[in-house]
């Protein structure tokens, strides 16, 4: 009778049993966040980003990336400001979290320091910015973040991001590490700073952030024509070798902030040159991203990744189009690329890197720094890898012992002639 009893119970109890399972199942496969940069800068402060936000969800993005651009006017200036025409006003930032909300899409703020006249001048740049009185410039930026990360506290924005792409910057940890725990009084959140792709060496702050950000516009095959997938296929996982060397040196989660190709002929050679006068190329375009995304889908350990850009000129539409030669993938082959990439089943580190991934990564990262010196005049080691070699031994000597294996140069190459 008793067995009969609890024979029944089961019975009754599984179901019941199989639906929290799935459920608790449905909770741990969480999406890995992906989503779009989208450039709050229509040259209307007030503009509505209604529709692009529209756009963005219907990709099956489930992220977007609100980039607002301030201003210096020179990169000797100590003060921040906002752009006349193109930095959004408070209410339309307050709007678009909003609206962004509604969608159900996860939000990073991402405000960004332009030079002025910056895209008709190369040398200014955020990356080289060299202010008169650096103590005046770090009270003016940290005022400057405080009041925006307030308004992403405010808007229920999950990742704040303090700055990108200040190389010159890096030489102040200690100045970024009190902007850091400022910050934090007002913004619950994570905070994030985005490396470019040629200064993660000089990055030293990782550890007062939540999340290490890179921009990844790496030269791919600078010397040939065309790149095969191949070439790709091996950039792209030199680019995860990097993200998890930084994890390894900070403790910390690793996202792209930005990665995005121009629809230009050459554009595996400088990713990030938005001036370019070079001819269209859609093709190319989609060979690149599908050469990074086909790695980026085995990376379940980054944090997020964000596609560079959803368009420029946002006035003038339709954005993108097959004569468009800007990032915008809108109506070119890269565009169902990127939708299929948003729908790949990708869960945010439901398969974190094994210890040995990560220190493959960072023995890579070594030989990669002991091959310049040993190859170029003007190589030294960064900080860094002179600190780690030491509390790890066992790195450096696998390093040392790859590079072994390689035949040396018969002299070193002098600076500026690579080739």
């Amino acid at each position: 009778m008793i067995r009969r009893i609890l024979v029944a119970l089961t019975i009754l109890v599984l179901p019941l049993t199989l639906r929290i399972a799935g459920r608790r199942q449905r909770q741990a496969l969480v999406p890995q966040p992906r989503g779009i940069v989208l450039g709050l800068y229509a040259g209307v402060p007030d503009y509505d980003y209604d529709q692009e936000l529209d756009r963005i969800a219907a990709t099956g993005a489930t992220c977007v990336s609100l980039q607002a651009i301030y201003r210096m006017d020179t990169g000797h200036s100590n003060e921040i400001h906002r752009h006349p025409t193109s930095s959004p006003t408070e209410e339309s930032l307050r709007r678009t979290f909003q609206q962004a909300k509604i969608r159900g899409l996860r939000m990073m703020f991402f405000p960004t320091i332009n030079m002025r006249d910056e895209a008709d001048n190369a040398d200014w740049w955020r990356g080289n910015i060299q202010p008169d009185d650096w103590e005046l410039w770090w009270r003016n930026y940290s005022a400057f973040n405080l009041r925006l990360a307030a308004l992403a506290q405010e808007g229920g924005v999950e990742w704040y991001s303090l700055g990108t792409e200040m190389a010159s910057t890096h030489p102040f940890p200690d100045q970024w590490r009190r902007l850091a725990a400022a910050v934090r009084q007002v913004f619950k959140g994570k905070l994030v700073y985005s490396v470019n792709f040629d200064s993660h060496d000089s990055f030293t702050f990782g550890d007062c952030l939540d999340v290490i950000g890179i921009n990844t516009y790496d030269p791919i095959a600078k010397y040939d024509e065309y790149p095969s997938s191949d070439q790709i296929r091996d950039a792209w996982w030199w680019i995860v070798y990097k993200a998890r060397t930084l994890t390894a040196r900070f403790d910390r989660p690793v996202m792209i902030t930005e990665v995005g190709y121009p629809s230009v002929a050459h554009a595996h050679v400088g990713p990030w040159d938005f001036r370019t006068d070079k001819p269209l190329d859609l093709a190319l375009q989609d060979h690149l991203l599908k050469g990074a995304f086909g790695v980026l889908r085995h990376w379940s350990d980054g944090d997020a990744v964000f596609y560079y850009l959803y368009g420029e000129n946002l006035n003038e539409k339709p954005v993108g189009g097959p004569t468009d030669r800007t990032y915008a993938v809108w109506g070119k082959p890269a565009e169902a690329t990127l939708r299929k990439y948003f729908h790949e089943p990708i869960w945010d580190r439901h398969q974190p890197p094994r210890p040995e991934n990560i220190q493959e990564a960072v023995v890579q990262s070594l030989v990669s720094w002991h091959r310049k010196v040993r190859d170029y005049e003007d190589a030294d080691l960064p900080l860094w890898v002179v600190d780690w070699e030491a509390g790890h031994p066992r790195d450096a000597s696998e390093a040392l012992a790859i590079l072994a294996k390689e035949p040396a140069p018969a002299r070193r190459i002098p600076k500026g002639k690579e080739r």
